[in-house]
């Protein structure tokens, strides 16, 4: 086997097998789109390296317009979604240049497939066979299309969309993304262009070989991706440690902990908070089903004092009684703060119960001996 397939197929490889693992985060959480904008360019890029092959194997002019013909797909494909990926990573880059590259993008595809034998060329005229890598390669010779220049305009505006946007980054202070994923796009961006343009404009007879370029830039990508997932596990076991020190302090006080998430009615809750209140493991905690636990007398005033939080960023603090299956009744104290999000509209609930049924009891017993004492006298 050729060095050429070799490098080419390894490019394609590596990209496909990058894609996959990110495409499998995506699944997982839907809302990482940055992860599937890259698995796209990820998957774009393995597919211009194979068009890049299929035109250094090209027997025949008419093989070779047609490989390069298709060769615009991917680099659409690639462009639109690095300039995604730009735009939701980095949350910077203006986005009138944003949709100015896609545009532009956009109509050098279909240019393309309106030209014969494609953008590039008004008429390939023949066949180089060039020494590259050891070997002999196929590259056209022919008379350029200058229509050819929208797609080029398009690539000068998508290094300056990415400059702009790593700017941004650079005053907001986050210098090592800037360079890492900004810096790297801007710099193999343009090295890749340039080649294209010497080749295409006939300054030079050389294969295209714009896939190395943007190998180049996936790899940073994936790298920083990488780093990401990176932290996020290391937050998840400081957070997994913290939850633990969390749990056996609640523990120790005898508290039951609760968070409930108003916008998706969802309620998660301690054992400890479960137990108090008479609801089993498996059981589903909803509004309604937590004042059915509460005695009859009591409901209504939890209800407006929920109500009351709801309407202010105060916290609450609340007594009431819980009727347990067995008929006993058991006294707890609650107390508890709503979040609320950029508009003032709540979206989280959280609070602490604990069992005060002793104190309650001591504090009838000292009530009824204080009566008969009085009544004694």
């Amino acid at each position: 086997m050729s060095w050429v397939t070799i490098i080419w197929a390894m490019i394609a490889s590596a990209c496909l097998t990058l894609a996959l693992t990110h495409v499998l985060v995506w699944w997982r959480r839907r809302d990482a789109l940055d992860n599937l904008l890259f698995a796209l360019s990820a998957v774009a890029t393995a597919a211009f390296a194979g068009c890049e092959l299929w035109m250094m194997r090209s027997e025949t002019r008419e093989a070779f317009g047609i490989a390069m013909r298709w060769t615009h797909l991917p680099a659409w494909a690639l462009i639109v979604s690095l300039v995604g990926f730009v735009r939701l990573y980095l949350r910077a880059g203006r986005l009138w240049l944003a949709w100015t590259v896609c545009g532009l993008r956009t109509l050098s595809l279909i240019l393309n497939f309106v030209f014969t034998p494609n953008l590039n060329y008004r008429e390939i005229t023949g066949l180089l066979h060039v020494s590259f890598l050891g070997e002999t390669v196929a590259v056209a010779e022919g008379i350029p299309n200058p229509w050819m220049l929208i797609g080029q305009l398009s690539l000068l505006m998508f290094v300056i969309f990415v400059a702009d946007a790593a700017l941004t980054v650079w005053q907001r202070g986050d210098r090592r993304q800037a360079m890492l994923v900004g810096g790297s796009i801007v710099f193999l961006a343009i090295a890749g262009t340039v080649q294209v343009i010497l080749e295409l404009w006939g300054i030079v007879h050389a294969p295209i070989t714009t896939s190395l370029f943007y190998m180049g830039i996936v790899a940073a990508m994936g790298y920083e991706l990488s780093q990401d997932v990176l932290c996020a596990a290391q937050l998840s076991d400081d957070l997994r440690e913290s939850q633990q020190r969390m749990d056996l302090a609640a523990r120790a006080a005898n508290l039951g902990i609760w968070v409930r998430d108003l916008v998706r009615n969802e309620t998660w809750a301690t054992d400890e908070w479960r137990a108090l209140l008479g609801f089993a493991k498996s059981e589903r905690i909803d509004l309604n089903g937590f004042l059915q636990k509460l005695h009859p007398e009591d409901r209504e005033a939890v209800s407006q004092t929920f109500a009351k939080a709801l309407d202010r960023e105060n916290g609450y603090e609340t007594e009431y009684r819980v009727v347990l299956p067995e008929g006993r009744i058991r006294w707890i104290a609650s107390r508890g703060r709503v979040q609320f999000d950029g508009a003032g509209k709540p979206v989280l609930m959280r609070g602490a119960s604990l069992d005060i049924t002793k104190r309650k009891q001591a504090e009838e017993a000292a009530h009824n001996l204080s009566g008969r004492l009085i009544y004694a006298q």
